[in-house]
């Protein structure tokens, strides 16, 4: 008999206030190794809404739970400690790859075992990214700056992960590979996206409506 997956991640009627309408409220329960994408056209409040889910800006409207646990201001630091977040622009924080992909251990930000060379070249392989760990970030396309900062994100192993557009700067095998890569991942996911095909690799889709506001 297998165990029935359970409820990690429960949003109840969850707005930023930049939607057109309450309709574009976001309720659903997401089970574990789910992926929920938000999609709508520019500027109808999608990443806002990925950004309250960060805790990086308040909600006007509606909650949510992790694990049973209402996130509120009150357990923000708990809440920062369970997801990786990658905004669209890749965000490095260091000069070299190796670096970049260790920096949240060296600010204390994951408490596990530093990954040593051989976890990073492994990661690295499996995005297509054959460079040293010496090489700098400077000298990578955008592409391989968001294929890097899902490197990190791997390595991180924490089990929610939000993401704001993570195909945008991939081509079409690049994207092919993240999608394959990710699926084998016990990953709950949110994303904002307008790909079709990453769509469709999702379980869920949030479509909001135009903000003509």
């Amino acid at each position: 008999m297998t165990q029935a997956v359970r409820s990690v991640l429960a949003i109840s009627d969850l707005g930023s206030g930049l939607e057109r309408s309450e309709r574009d409220y976001l309720t659903l329960t997401i089970r574990q190794g789910e992926h929920l994408a938000i999609s709508g056209p520019s500027g109808c409040g999608k990443t806002s809404l990925l950004q309250v889910l960060a805790g990086l800006r308040p909600a006007v409207s509606g909650s949510f739970f992790w694990q049973g646990r209402p996130v509120d201001a009150e357990s923000l630091s708990w809440w920062r400690q369970q997801f990786c977040y990658l905004p669209q622009q890749a965000v490095m924080g260091a000069e070299d790859i190796g670096e970049v992909l260790r920096i949240p251990w060296r600010l204390k930000a994951m408490t596990s075992t530093v990954p040593d060379n051989k976890q990073c070249q492994s990661v690295l392989e499996k995005l297509a990214l054959p460079h040293p760990l010496s090489q700098p970030v400077a000298q990578l396309s955008g592409g391989e700056k968001q294929r890097l900062a899902i490197a990190r994100a791997i390595l991180m192993a924490r089990p929610l992960w939000l993401l704001d557009e993570p195909t945008s700067a991939l081509d079409p095998d690049s994207r092919d590979k993240v999608i394959a890569l990710l699926s084998e991942q016990p990953l709950t996911m949110v994303s904002v996206s307008h790909d079709p095909v990453w769509l469709q690799a999702c379980q869920y889709q949030h479509l909001m409506e135009a903000n003509h506001g």
